[in-house]
């Protein structure tokens, strides 16, 4: 138990390491339990759990800086009465979702005035100034979540110095905040200071460009300008190494480079640019150059001059250059200038707004055969059934494999961001043959996939593997190229994939001995003029006779890129040009409106002369000469409108001739049929073993991912005469379900399917059931499968799973079944390993997998209706084995994408072989607790 606690205590630490990026609102965390085993008969078995998801909701929280008190306000401003105050603020969303944010403003009733004519304005360039554009007042800000793009905000708070205020009187402002999505949740700690003054007041602004986010190797541009806006001249002070004057200086941000010379002018005075070596002021010259950021080092202009010598109304700007060096995503690049001076009375110090950049992260992702993410290497290995495969940069084959098989492709994902926060990442496949039941498994080849994978750090590499059943009646000598995808969670828009191919399927039961040589090649069907149409221009109808190219689909929004010739067949020999243009066609019947306008963005022509499917430079509108006999190459690129609606558009690409622009026409014919978009998904595939006569029940969640409800009919397909029964709630049972309605944008339903299995069932025997989900969305339809395989043993090992929420830092319950929880909460999932068969299974192995999107917290076991003195054990590997209540073994951490593995030794060997049994009625109880990142 000692041990126990400690492992919890680490965990725990780990975690606030971690918290600062929290898990974005409406993220699934799946968890699925799996467990191999040998029945009764000696055969080989695996089994999985149930799935639970938990959707994590959403934290409000925010910031606004810069913090202050009334007794220690955050900014200072001083003006001559009846003159504007300006205060900078940054509003920051630190929750994990979007929210918008409540301002207010509050005086302070104990001062000595109050500011007259205050508003809140959005400072759009966070330069601390209100620019043209900028001067509509505002009440609130809507922030996206922590961590992305448009999560903070500047703002101003702009007031007026009453007339009546004298020398030294000061009033004080607080700009407050409050959460729309939880008004509990405020900022109310932001005092500022406004004082009334006679004395010089030199005014300090700073902007940076670009204001928002940097790439490593850009540059920012850094500007500070002010004024004298007081009632008397300005004087200088004495800085050691310049002399007397007016100093404006800028600490170079850690790790900026300033390479070329900074630049500056004032209304009065003599400029000397300058600059803080780590020890002392002095000019700068090119000579000096690069500074790099320590901390120290500063660069500035110095305003020298004697007296009262920079009058009211005399106004200085200083610009720099500085180059962000390679950093990591998030690294946060804070300015603030400073400019000292004499006021008539004393020295004074004006401290501008602040400038922050921050790097953008760089999301990307690689994924290609084992051990090779980036697909650039040769070599094979062998996979489960004897199989021998071979990888070849992006695409791994096996020669042939027998039906009735399983084949396994491995494959390695690796994060090749730049980002300093860890990222997730989808994995799909498509184009699996028609009857093979495929799957992404974990590279124990056991432990399904289900939902994201990771977080990943930069760099980090996962494996994994694609697990295909082909059917004992599937023989085939036409290869299955089957697509895996690997898409960027934090970027959707970037992704890679690899190909597994099966070059052919061999009878499984039989065999021939024969050979040959199938030398076919591809053919070219993109390209319509690939031979002349043979229709010129006095014959070649637009509206009936013209050639047409294949219809296409694309969704709104998208492109799509045709490759088209012009070829000169003129009978005189001459040369000639050939304006490109397109001309709309009415809508097809019986579709009426919306016409090609209301469909189509943009088309544009770009030269295309070695045919690569490449633009060669700008749009075109013309070919220029083409030689007789010469053939033009070009492209059209056709951009759907991102509202168009789906229906079919049609339009003509036509070449006119400038030669003879009455007659000198040619056309094709092409369409796009704008898609609707519908999808729907039913996961996970199940497996189960089942005795005969025997009951087993299977859970899917049918989840609506589109952007309209979905009505659906849930069906099977089992054969050997066994039962399958479908229902909703997991009491009523029907053959099959119609009329299941499920919300659009990820509303889902719990789908239940009940297996009755007859009498007298060999064992042995397997049955795949794929459950259909036929859905109607809109006008649109859409198909998702799941599938169960399910095989007769003599003893049974059934795995059940359960999960509780629990509120952060405290024992009380979240959510009962743990649908949902927040960031900070810990989920507790229970799973129950039990044999419900009549005879002994042997080597039986549970595998937990750690969710995405959380940390390890802990785990337990309890087992019982085995043989005295069993103990479990635990391992990382599913091979080598640990007893918990051993002080030397290693302590119990998962990173991301690991897996806990749990067995009972009943021999007493300290190992999991098949001499360790678990008896009929026995059970095994996993509670596993982790915490939601």
């Amino acid at each position: 138990m000692n041990k126990l606690f400690a492992l919890l205590v680490a965990a725990l630490i780990l975690f606030g390491a971690v918290m600062a990026q929290q898990t974005p609102a409406g993220t699934n965390i799946s968890n699925q339990a799996s467990a191999s085993y040998i029945d009764s008969a000696g055969q080989p078995r695996t089994t999985t759990s149930n799935q639970v998801i938990t959707v994590v909701q959403q934290v409000y929280s925010f910031s606004i800086t810069p913090d202050g008190s009334l007794a220690t306000p955050g900014q200072t401003r001083t003006a001559l009465a009846s003159a504007p105050v300006y205060f900078s603020y940054t509003v920051s969303n630190t929750g994990n979702g979007t929210d918008t944010i409540n301002l207010t403003l509050a005086q302070d009733t104990g001062d000595d005035f109050n500011l007259s004519g205050t508003n809140i304005y959005l400072d759009v360039n966070c330069n601390g100034t209100l620019d043209p554009g900028e001067t509509t007042p505002i009440t609130s800000v809507t922030l996206s979540r922590q961590g992305t793009p448009g999560a903070s905000a500047c703002v101003i708070v702009a007031g007026t110095i009453p007339a009546t205020a004298t020398n030294g009187q000061s009033g004080n402002i607080n700009l407050q905040g409050a959460s729309v999505g939880s008004s509990s949740v405020t900022d109310t700690n932001n005092w500022a200071q406004a004082i009334a003054t006679t004395a010089a007041i030199l005014t300090a602004t700073k902007s940076a460009s670009p204001s928002g986010p940097v790439t490593p190797g850009s540059t920012i541009t850094y500007t500070i300008s002010g004024s004298n806006t007081g009632g008397s001249a300005a004087r200088g002070v004495s800085v050691t190494g310049l002399g007397t004057g007016i100093l404006i200086s800028d600490t170079i941000p850690n790790g900026l480079v300033v390479s070329t010379m900074p630049t500056g002018s004032a209304g009065a005075g003599t400029v000397q640019i300058v600059y803080y070596n780590g020890t002392t002021w002095a000019s700068l010259n090119p000579g000096d150059l690069p500074l790099t950021g320590n901390g120290t080092i500063a660069v500035g202009m110095f305003i020298s001059g004697s007296g009262a010598f920079f009058p009211q109304t005399a106004s200085y700007t200083f610009s720099f250059q500085a180059t962000v060096p390679a950093s990591p995503a998030s690294t946060n690049y804070p300015n603030t200038a400073t400019v000292t001076y004499n006021d008539g009375t004393a020295n004074q110090t004006t401290t501008s707004n602040t400038t922050t950049n921050t790097v953008a992260a760089t999301y990307d992702v690689k994924v290609g055969p084992y051990g090779d993410p980036t697909g650039t290497q040769t070599g094979s290995y062998t996979t489960v059934g004897g199989y021998t495969v071979n990888y070849s940069g992006d695409q791994q084959t096996i020669a042939s494999v027998n039906s009735g098989t399983t084949v396994i492709f491995r494959h390695t994902l690796k994060n090749t961001s730049n980002t300093a926060t860890a990222d997730s990442f989808t994995l799909s496949f498509s184009n699996a043959p028609t009857g093979w039941v495929c799957s992404l498994v974990a590279d124990d080849l056991t432990t399904p996939i289900s939902g994201p994978v990771g977080p990943l750090a930069a760099n980090s590499d996962f494996n994994f593997a694609l697990k295909c059943q082909v059917p004992a009646t599937y023989t085939s000598s036409t290869a299955a190229t089957i697509t895996i995808t690997a898409t960027s969670v934090g970027d959707p828009s970037k992704s890679d994939t690899t190909t597994d191919v099966v070059s052919a399927v061999a009878d499984g039961f039989r065999f021939d001995l024969y050979g040959g040589l199938d030398d076919g090649s591809p053919t070219n069907t993109y390209d319509v003029g690939k031979t002349p149409d043979g229709l010129d221009h006095t014959s070649d109808d637009p509206n009936t006779t013209r050639p047409s190219i294949p219809t296409t689909t694309a969704n709104p929004g998208a492109s799509v890129t045709y490759r088209l010739r012009v070829e000169n067949r003129n009978p005189n020999n001459q040369a000639d040009n050939y304006l490109l243009l397109v001309q709309p066609v009415l809508p097809l019947p019986p579709q009426a409106p919306p016409h090609f306008s209301d469909l189509v963005d943009s088309v544009l022509f770009y030269a295309d002369a070695n045919d690569n499917g490449i633009p060669d430079g700008a749009p075109i509108s013309n070919t220029g000469l083409v030689n007789f006999g010469g053939t033009f190459k070009y492209l059209a690129v056709v951009t759907l409108k991102a509202n168009a609606a789906p229906v079919s558009v049609g339009f003509n690409f036509a070449a006119q001739s400038t030669a003879s622009t009455s007659e000198g026409i040619d056309w094709v014919y092409a369409q796009i049929d704008v898609n609707l978009v519908a999808q729907v998904t039913l996961n996970p595939d199940r497996s189960g073993t089942v005795t005969s006569p025997g009951t087993i029940q299977y859970t899917h969640t049918l989840t609506n991912n589109s952007n309209t409800g979905a009505t659906c009919t849930i069906s099977g397909s089992g054969s050997h005469g066994w039962t399958y029964q479908y229902s909703l709630n997991g009491n009523t049972w029907s053959t099959s379900l119609s009329g299941v309605s499920v919300a659009a944008n990820g509303g889902s339903k719990t789908i239940y399917v009940r297996v009755l299995v007859p009498a007298g069932e060999p064992i042995g025997r397997t049955d795949v059931n794929t459950v259909t989900a036929n859905c109607t969305v809109g006008s649109a339809t859409a198909t998702a499968t799941a599938t169960e395989t399910t095989t007769i043993v003599g003893g049974e090992l059934r795995l059940t799973k359960s999960a509780v929420s629990y509120i952060e830092n405290t024992s009380n319950v979240r959510h009962p079944t743990g649908a949902e929880a927040l960031p900070g909460d810990e989920i507790e999932y229970t799973v129950v390993a039990s044999n419900i068969g009549t005879g002994n299974l042997t080597k039986v192995v549970i595998t937990e997998p750690l969710p995405s999107y959380t940390n390890f917290v802990s785990v337990s076991v309890t087992i019982s209706g085995f043989t005295t003195g069993s103990r479990w054990l635990y391992s990382f590997d599913g091979t080598t084995w640990y007893d918990p209540n051993n002080s030397s073994s290693p302590p119990i951490t998962l990173s991301a994408g690991s897996s806990i593995y749990v067995a009972v030794d009943t021999d007493g060997d300290n190992n999991i072989t098949s001499a360790d049994e678990m008896p009929p009625s026995a059970t095994i109880t996993i509670t596993f607790r982790v915490q939601v990142q």
